[in-house]
C-alpha cells in the first residue's frame, strides 16, 4: 500500500492508507511492515489511534529503519510513541521554517513560488510586468463600474488577454486576482 506524494501529516486524505486500516479492522491483516515510522503517520494522535485498532484487531506493525521491535513488547511501545513525538515535531519544525523563508521572501520582493500574474521573476526578484499590471488595473476599473467576474473574464478572452501560462481568462482567475495584495509584491501565487 502506497500513498505516493501524501503527507504523513494526517491519515484522513490516505486512501490507501484507510484501505490498509479498513483490512485490519475487518481480521484480514497479521503483520504490517514499514520502511520508517514517518511514513506511518507525523502525527502523534493519529499513530497512537492506529496502534490502538491494530493491538484491538491482533495485527503487528514492524519498522525497519527504526528497528522498532513488536507492537506488544513495552520497548516496542516505548519506541514508538517517543518517536511518534519526535517526527511530529520535525513536520511542524519543517513548517515554521518553511513559513519563515516564504514571509521573509515576500517582505523583500523575492521570488518564493511560482511567479504571480502581474510580475515577472529576474533574477529572484519580482518585477512589475507592465503589461499585466495594466490589465490588472482594467479588471480593477471593470469591476468598480459593477461588473460581475465572468463579464470581466469575457471581455479579457474576447481582447486576447491571457494569464500568466498563457490560458483564457476564467470568473474563478479574476475573483483571485482581484483579491490578490499586489502591494504586498504578488503575496499571492496565483500564476493562472
Amino acid at each position: 500500500f502506497v500513498d505516493f506524494g501524501i503527507s504523513g501529516k494526517d491519515t484522513i486524505k490516505r486512501e490507501k492508507y484507510l484501505k490498509l486500516m479498513e483490512l485490519v479492522e475487518n481480521g484480514k491483516v497479521k503483520t504490517i511492515i514499514t520502511t520508517s515510522l514517518s511514513r506511518w503517520s507525523r502525527n502523534t494522535l493519529d499513530l497512537l489511534k492506529s496502534i490502538e485498532i491494530l493491538k484491538k484487531n491482533k495485527t503487528d506493525l514492524v519498522v525497519i529503519k527504526e528497528n522498532i521491535p513488536s507492537l506488544y513488547t513495552p520497548m516496542g511501545n516505548f519506541f514508538i510513541t517517543t518517536l511518534g513525538s519526535v517526527y511530529q515535531l520535525e513536520r511542524e519544525m519543517c513548517s515554521v521554517r518553511t513559513k519563515d523563508v516564504i514571509q521573509n521572501k515576500k517582505k523583500n520582493g523575492k521570488v518564493y513560488s511560482r511567479t504571480p500574474y502581474g510580475f515577472d521573476n529576474k533574477g529572484g526578484m519580482l518585477v512589475k510586468n507592465i503589461y499585466e499590471q495594466k490589465v490588472l488595473r482594467k479588471m480593477e476599473r471593470m469591476r468598480h463600474q459593477g461588473n460581475s467576474y465572468l463579464t470581466i473574464s469575457r471581455f479579457l478572452n474576447r481582447n486576447n488577454h491571457k494569464t500568466k501560462s498563457g490560458k483564457k481568462f476564467t470568473k474563478d482567475i479574476v475573483r483571485i486576482l482581484q483579491k490578490t495584495d499586489r502591494k504586498s509584491i504578488g503575496s499571492s501565487s496565483i500564476n493562472r
